[in-house]
């Protein structure tokens, strides 16, 4: 399941330099899924491989040296569920906070990364990236940008508008320690940044959504418009047709399903375009979900985020003469993102006239759509069924209020009142993350789960609804009472680990040349580390030169290993019924040697 995560740029923004480490993270998406997020944990830590994964020991690791630091703020409802659910996915709960917009009425929709760097002697350095990517593992043509602060008074580096009020919006949210809405918004309104090559960036703006709207822009004299956008609708299609004059030769590039639902209605919303209307295809799926006509359900662009489509980047463009006007990043060609209650991210760039050619590049790889063609389009039909469920899951995610109440080991699902559909025909399962799903008895308002070890607790449920043979499934956080504690962490990271997996885990930590991400099982690997039947001390694992030799290197790193083994190996131990055959004594003489040489060691100070 894990595989490469197909999108190293986005993971180069995350990474922190040799030497450095990330001291604070936020990250925005209108969806994720588990392999995304984990990816993301991975590089932010630096425990990734070149596929944009890593092994047991490199998540466990990760989640140790980010632990409080970051945050994914992501549209309630919109984590994905895969057909199996890693084991270690139930501790991603700390990370992951829900932002609960009624997606009948608008969505959080913006992608954005914002991180901060340490590299020691009291350097800071930020990076910020924002574009059209999901936190998911979609393959798509996206756009994004990508800027890093300049502390140096003589470089070119330029403040960009907006960016502290994007960074205070973003930390309201995410509730962060070391992120404060008015301490972020000045330190952010008064950096610079490094400008992309030929590209001036002038201002970036997170929208509010209701009354804090984007602002379409209204573009009176232009020599030439283009417009990418996977989702359209009538009116901005129409008002962007009309920017310019009578001579401005203007663009659309977009996908046939959403030229379908536009080319039949009266008002010809495409007229502006002439015949310079474009799609790309989209690769093959295995599933398609449906998505609904304009008029039926405003929204539909936001439903298909979840779609492997082949275009997902949003661009505005208009040039005068040499020069170009850009506007970039979440919000596709819709009401609901421009003039709507979405909260999006948005870019305003100028660039020279020759900037353009890498959307012209673009336009080379897509189909042109002729009159012909453009007549014979009809919108696909519509499943009257699967228009039932996904309207019942809207609104069960919209007025969900429950939590988790659990006295010990013991969990139930409260939910105030019976959260069933109105839709009598539609059933609902639910359970945690880490465990099996259970059947929601209609007409009541709890649901016991039942009993769990402490490895298994989690706040991240996973809900099904059913009607029929079809359903449709998601992950979504909700609150506990009383609250986990890292001990739940400790527990299900050693549950997870194993001994093979433990013990390759801290011979990184005091190895100088053993790498992160390219030993050990993979990460979502079920099956707990099989333990070799080696000798425990093997020359390339643990060896008493190695424990001596990490102690005369680096001090530091030896202690942060002591740390990681007073926290683990008792959970570790605790999981005996878990380890194979002989594991268990293995790992008693391992820390009866480690009790011997670290107190020796230590108390040399």
């Amino acid at each position: 399941m894990s595989g490469p995560w197909p999108n190293q740029a986005y993971l180069d923004a995350l990474r922190p330099t040799s030497g450095g480490e990330v001291t604070g993270a936020i990250l925005a998406s209108y969806s994720a899924d588990v392999v995304s997020i984990v990816a993301a944990l991975l590089a932010l830590a630096g425990r990734d491989n070149d596929e944009g994964s890593g092994g047991k020991a490199d998540l466990a690791e990760a989640i140790e040296l980010l632990r409080g630091k970051v945050r994914i703020l992501i549209q309630r409802g919109r984590l994905a569920r895969p057909k199996r659910i890693p084991g270690l996915a139930g501790i991603l709960d700390q990370f992951i906070r829900e932002i609960d917009f009624d997606e009948d009425e608008r969505s959080w929709h913006p992608k954005i990364a914002l991180v901060r760097f340490s590299n020691g002697a009291n350097s800071e350095q930020w990076q910020l990236w924002l574009g059209s990517r999901n936190l998911t593992a979609a393959m798509n043509r996206e756009f994004g940008l990508f800027l890093t602060s300049n502390h140096d008074p003589k470089s070119d580096a330029m403040s960009v508008a907006g960016t502290g009020e994007m960074a205070a919006r973003l930390a309201e949210h995410a509730k962060l320690d070391g992120f404060r809405p008015t301490k972020l918004k000045a330190v952010l309104d008064k950096m610079r940044w490094d400008q992309p090559n030929k590209l001036r960036v002038e201002r970036i703006t997170l929208t509010k959504g209701k009354n804090g709207a984007a602002a379409l822009p209204n573009i009176e004299e232009a020599d030439e418009v283009i417009a990418v956008s996977p989702f359209l609708d009538g009116t901005v299609v129409k008002a962007i047709g009309s920017w310019g004059g009578p001579k401005t030769k203007r663009t659309l590039l977009t996908t046939r399903p959403e030229l379908a639902k536009l080319a039949g209605q009266a008002a010809k919303p495409l007229a502006g375009f002439g015949d310079r209307i474009f799609v790309l295809e989209s690769p093959p799926q295995e599933e398609v979900e449906p998505s609904s006509s304009e008029n039926v359900n405003e929204d539909a662009e936001d439903e298909a985020e979840q779609l492997v489509i082949g275009l997902h980047a949003k661009i505005l463009a208009a040039r005068k003469g040499k020069a170009l006007r850009l506007w970039f990043g979440s919000p596709n060609a819709t009401q609901r993102a421009w003039m709507g209650a979405n909260a999006e991210v948005i870019a305003e760039a100028s660039a020279p006239a020759h900037v353009q050619e890498g959307l012209e590049a673009l336009l080379h790889q897509a189909h042109p759509v002729s009159a012909a063609e453009l007549q014979k389009l009809r919108p696909p039909e519509e499943d009257a069924s699967a228009e039932r469920l996904e309207k019942a899951r809207r609104r069960f995610v919209a007025v969900w209020r429950g939590g988790l109440s659990r006295e010990g080991n013991v969990f139930v699902l409260e939910s105030g009142k019976p959260p069933h559909p109105a839709d009598e025909e539609v059933s609902v399962e639910a359970g945690l993350a880490s465990t099996n799903l259970v059947t929601w008895p209609r007409g009541q308002a709890s649901l016991p789960l039942g009993t769990f070890p402490l490895s298994l607790h989690t706040q991240l449920m996973q809900f099904r609804l059913s009607l029929g043979e079809l359903s449709c499934s998601w992950l979504q956080c909700v609150d506990v009472t009383p609250p986990l504690d890292v001990e739940r962490d400790r527990h299900a990271i050693a549950r997870h680990l194993g001994m093979s997996a433990f013990l390759a885990w801290i011979a990184a930590l005091l190895g100088d040349d053993y790498s992160f991400g390219e030993t050990g099982d993979p990460w979502d690997e079920t099956r707990p580390g099989s333990g070799s039947q080696e000798s425990l001390f093997d020359p390339r694992v643990l060896t008493l030169d190695a424990m001596l030799a990490c102690w005369a290197r680096d001090r530091a790193r030896f202690k942060r290993a002591c740390t990681r083994i007073d926290n683990y190996l008792g959970p570790i131990l605790a999981e005996a019924d878990t380890l194979p055959p002989g594991d268990v004594d293995r790992l008693r003489d391992f820390q009866s040697v480690w009790a011997v040489v670290s107190s020796e060691l230590l108390k040399e100070r």
